[in-house]
């Protein structure tokens, strides 16, 4: 798990090349006025832009993938993200979408928060699980983010 700030000059310091020029492409971009939904950044890379809601951890499911890298980027509102770097006993938990490349977990074992304000970024990789979209001090807001998926081979 990597996290930083689009709007820091050194942002991009030992991030995956693939990640880092993602990142420079965000930073042309008119975050919040970016519609919802799906836009191809090219033929492997996407990303998804959303108004989520936020809510408690403890009513929320983490998850994890297996085939891509989150790059999420918070554009309006605070969240947190609770995330662990090790990977949990997968055999537990829900079974593995390999179409939407998923796997659900009630909880993350071990895990640790981050608080993302608008610019931040967090990247997860593979079996690095994730519970994004979580209350901040207990208070409901609503959010403008955006998830870029990169597929795991094109880090080299």
């Amino acid at each position: 798990m990597i996290f930083g700030d689009l709007t820091t000059e050194n942002f991009k310091l030992n991030l995956p090349k693939v990640i880092a020029d993602v990142c420079d492409h965000l930073k042309t971009l008119d975050l919040i006025n970016l519609e919802k939904g799906r836009h191809d950044l090219t033929d492997q890379i996407y990303m998804n832009v959303m108004e989520p809601e936020t809510a408690a951890s403890e009513s929320k499911q983490a998850e994890l993938h297996r085939q891509y890298i989150d790059v999420q980027v918070l554009i309006s509102g605070q969240e947190w993200i609770e995330y662990a770097v090790n990977t949990p006993d997968l055999s537990q938990y829900t079974p593995y979408d390999e179409k939407d490349d998923y796997q659900l977990i009630p909880d993350i074992p071990n895990k640790s928060t981050i608080k993302l304000t608008p610019n931040m970024f967090a990247i997860f990789f593979p079996y690095e699980p994730h519970k994004p979209c979580c209350n901040v001090d207990g208070k409901v807001v609503n959010l403008k983010k955006l998830v870029v998926k990169v597929p795991v081979e094109l880090i080299k």
